[in-house]
Order: C-alpha cells, then sequence, then structure tokens
C-alpha cells in the first residue's frame, strides 16, 4: 500500500497492512536539510525540499504544510518573532484595541508572502508526490485568528461584550479561512489540520463555547472543500469534544497526550478518525527504546481501532530529537503490519 491508500483504508474503514502513522516533522524538516528557520519558513522550494527529506527518511503516512499560523496573523500587520528552534511567533499584535478591527477584511492570498508561502508550500509538495502521500494543509480556526490580531484578552473582552463587533470580526476571519482553505486545496491538500484554542473549557464556559464558538464554526467549516482534522490545540481533548463533534466537514481528532483514546472514542462515534496520541514535544527527551516501546503501547491498545492513526500530540516534534527516536517509533508501527 501507499501512504495515501493506507490512510483512506482507515478513513473508510478498511484494513490497511499496517496502521498509518503520523509525526509532526515541519519544523525537523529544516533540521534535516540544515535550513536556518527564518529561511526555511519563507522558501517554499527550503520546506518542500526539508518535507522530501522527511519523506526518505522517516517515511510518515501524512506529510504536513508549514505548521506556522503566525504567518496569517502577520498578513493582517503582526509583528513576528523568530526562534532559533521554532516556528514564527507573534510579536506585536497588528491591533492595539479590539475596536480597530472592525473593518477587518481578509488580504489577497498572492499578494501577502506569508500566505502566498504556505499554498505554494503544499503545491511544490503535491508535485513531488503526486498523490502517493497524503498532505495536510494546516490553518488558524476563525474564531482563534483574531486573538493573534489584538491579543486573547482583547478578543474575549469582545466574544463576550461586544457582539456585533465581534460578529463583524468572525465575517472576516470566516472569509480568510474559507479562502485559504480553498487555497490550499487548490494546491493540493488532502485535508485541513486546525488547532482549537478558544474552544477550551479552561477558557471559556462550555455555554459560550455552544453559543458563541461553534455556530461560526459550522458556517467557516461548511465552506471547506476538504476534510477537517480537528487538533486538540496543546489543551485537553475531552472537555470539548461532545462541542465539536458533530461540526461539518470535520472527519477526525487528534487527542492530546494525557487523553484516553477510549474516551474520546466513545464520545466521537464509531465512525470518525482518531490520531495521537504520542506527546510530540518531548521525544527529545526519550530513547529510541522509550518512543518505540511508547508507539507499541498504543498501537496494542487501539489493535481494533479500524479508524485510527498513531501520531504525534500536541505542537512540532523539537529539532533535537534523534532521528533515532523516530525511526524507532516507524519500526513499531511497521512491527504491528497486519496486526488488526
Amino acid at each position: 500500500m501507499t501512504a495515501a491508500e493506507r490512510v483512506m483504508a482507515v478513513f473508510t474503514g478498511e484494513k490497511p497492512d499496517r496502521p498509518p502513522f503520523a509525526l509532526t516533522l515541519s519544523l525537523y524538516g529544516a533540521r534535516l536539510i540544515n535550513a536556518p528557520l527564518a529561511s526555511y519558513y519563507a522558501d517554499p522550494a527550503l520546506y518542500a525540499q526539508g518535507q522530501v527529506r522527511v519523506a526518505e527518511l522517516v517515511s510518515p503516512d501524512i506529510i504536513f504544510a508549514p505548521f506556522a499560523l503566525a504567518l496569517e496573523a502577520e498578513a493582517y500587520g503582526a509583528e513576528l518573532r523568530y526562534h532559533p528552534d521554532g516556528p514564527p511567533m507573534v510579536r506585536r499584535h497588528p491591533f492595539r484595541a479590539p475596536r480597530d478591527a472592525a473593518s477587518l477584511s481578509p488580504p489577497a492570498i498572492d499578494t501577502c508572502p506569508g500566505l502566498a508561502y504556505l499554498c505554494e508550500s503544499v503545491r511544490r509538495l503535491a508535485d513531488h508526490f503526486c498523490g502517493s502521500v497524503p498532505l495536510a494543509g494546516v490553518l488558524t480556526a476563525p474564531v482563534d485568528l483574531p486573538a493573534m490580531l489584538m491579543g486573547l484578552d482583547g478578543w474575549l473582552e469582545t466574544l463576550l461584550f461586544e457582539p456585533a463587533l465581534a460578529e463583524t470580526v468572525l465575517a472576516a476571519a470566516t472569509e480568510h479561512f474559507a479562502a485559504m482553505a480553498g487555497a490550499l486545496a487548490a494546491a493540493g491538500a488532502a485535508c485541513i489540520a486546525i488547532p482549537l484554542m478558544l474552544a477550551n473549557p479552561t477558557l471559556v464556559t462550555p455555554e459560550v463555547i455552544s453559543r458563541s464558538i461553534v455556530p461560526p464554526l459550522a458556517q467557516a467549516f461548511a465552506r471547506t472543500p476538504i476534510p477537517i482534522i480537528l487538533h486538540h490545540g496543546g489543551n485537553p481533548a475531552m472537555p470539548f469534544l461532545p462541542l465539536v463533534k458533530d461540526l461539518p466537514n470535520v472527519a477526525g481528532f487528534v487527542i492530546g497526550p494525557g487523553d484516553s483514546f477510549a474516551a474520546a472514542r466513545s464520545i466521537v462515534g464509531e465512525e470518525k478518525l482518531i490520531l495521537g496520541n504520542l506527546n510530540g514535544p518531548v521525544l527529545n527527551r526519550l530513547t529510541p527504546e522509550q518512543a518505540g516501546a511508547r508507539a507499541a503501547a498504543i498501537l496494542a491498545d487501539r489493535r481494533d481501532d479500524p479508524h485510527f492513526v498513531l501520531a504525534s500530540s500536541s505542537a512540532d516534534v523539537p529539532l533535537d530529537t534523534p532521528l533515532e527516536t523516530l525511526l524507532a517509533v516507524r519500526a513499531a508501527v511497521e512491527g504491528h503490519g497486519g496486526g488488526r
């Protein structure tokens, strides 16, 4: 089976030759080609080169587009900060006060270097892999983009106490999301991975999520031409899964390293994909033996789950993770061939 056939098999509930696996190695590609991160996150050719190297050495069944959400905020004027060991982050929000976002309008993708980079990276990967490996685009949820533009406090204040302004901002964020999802699909993405940050009961109540966050997500997701995978965004997934499990076009969920697969399955039902829960950001602290054992334990637990993908949860796999550790995860997966 090709990677695409393997992923499609678990998508439809058929039996693959072995369980598929996906590690968030968007950052790690820079290490494999020794590229400076400032260049890697600006040059689509470099990014594609890094991911081709990821495929050659690790052979994951899903390749990720740049996990660089801050580039979407940059398109609206955010100032970014580049780290020596991570993707760019927002240093300064473009709007000092929520009211400044009243005139928010989506920028043209082709004329914004960061947005064009995100799409062109996918197109180059699609040209290389020719459908043999599924490509996952990565986008900011439309309910989370305003937090990167005005700060989390400003956005929460707007969402809770200025409904008219919040509606205006969400309408623009939805247009941005729909345009980017369409552009990534046209470039060759097979699905869109979306970390959910604000749909978090530790930040807002379930009532606020149901009233003010789920409806705009539903409107945006209904306009997506390809399936969506919701990512736990660094938060425990169990509290919000019941609230978002029925959103349109959502095909699966990435749960956190501390979440229970069995509990997640009981919430989302038998047909949706569940991905995770290797703790990606701490893989650099594990020996290859420990990583392989952890992967094997997860695989054994999900042996009878036809809609499961072993994946790294949380953020990118760190740059200093030994390649041998990643290969140990792959070996564990390959050791489960035909095991279902």
